[in-house]
């Protein structure tokens, strides 16, 4: 039992919440300046979190893990879809 909890208690440190760069720098756009850009990602991130599946998990143990990490993609592919549709193209490293 003790072993199923320090996993679960890994599992949430190591990220199942969503943490969006807002800096300009992950996604590109012919023509567009950096603080256009962190604009367009902070309004992305502000849709991506309103459109969660869920409200906040308190449930509590390794529902609240999983319900997070459903959370967690789609709030990434929700941004993701939002920054695509306003012409932005992923940064190549």
């Amino acid at each position: 039992m003790r072993a199923i909890v320090i996993l679960a208690t890994a599992a949430l440190l190591a990220g199942c919440t969503t943490r969006f760069d807002v800096g300009g720098g992950e996604w590109t756009k012919p023509g567009t300046q950096v603080p256009e850009i962190t604009l367009d990602e902070m309004d992305c991130a502000r849709t991506a979190v309103d459109a969660r599946p869920f409200p906040d998990t308190i449930v509590g143990g390794l529902a609240d893990i999983v319900a997070a990490k459903i959370q967690d993609v789609k709030m990434s592919r929700d941004f993701g879809r939002c920054m695509s549709a306003k012409g932005y193209q992923p940064a190549r490293g």
